[in-house]
């Protein structure tokens, strides 16, 4: 399950995020559910998500990126993803393609706790665990 996935740490200002997946794409997915942070979404419609990088660090900000502007301006939550991560040798890019499953957002049914103002590369990690085989992923969202 996710939310053992996803762990809010302490800050002074912001949301500071750590997520922990047995897979990059996996770790990917999770960091998405944890920005988002919205309980009671129901899976009504399945929507292509698509992403893509440099580095591998530039991929996770493009894609937390996308996912808040489609919340902030096509008014979609997710509720889950599916999502693969790979290298396009042609254009020297990691790209992320799949799809989201979720709804559009419901003021009666979701409680929108803060406003984000963005994401941020401030304190981004992506850390691959060799002890337990995890990808451990950290960012900072800014309120």
């Amino acid at each position: 399950m996710f939310l053992d996935s996803v762990e809010y740490l302490d800050h002074m200002t912001d949301a500071y995020l750590r997520i922990r997946g047995q897979t990059m794409n996996e770790a990917f997915e999770y960091s998405a559910i944890g920005l988002i942070n919205i309980e009671n979404i129901e899976k009504k419609q399945r929507i292509p998500v698509f992403a893509e990088g440099d580095e591998l660090e530039n991929l996770l900000f493009d894609w937390l990126d996308k996912i808040l502007l489609m919340m902030l301006i096509d008014k979609v939550i997710f509720s889950k993803f599916k999502i693969e991560i790979t290298f396009d040798k042609s254009s020297d890019k990691y790209i992320i393609t799949g799809y989201g499953e979720g709804e559009l957002v419901d003021l009666s049914k979701h409680e929108l706790n803060v406003e984000i103002k963005g994401i941020t590369y401030h304190e981004m990690k992506i850390l691959n665990h060799k002890d337990t085989n995890e990808t451990i992923i950290e960012y900072i969202v800014d309120l």
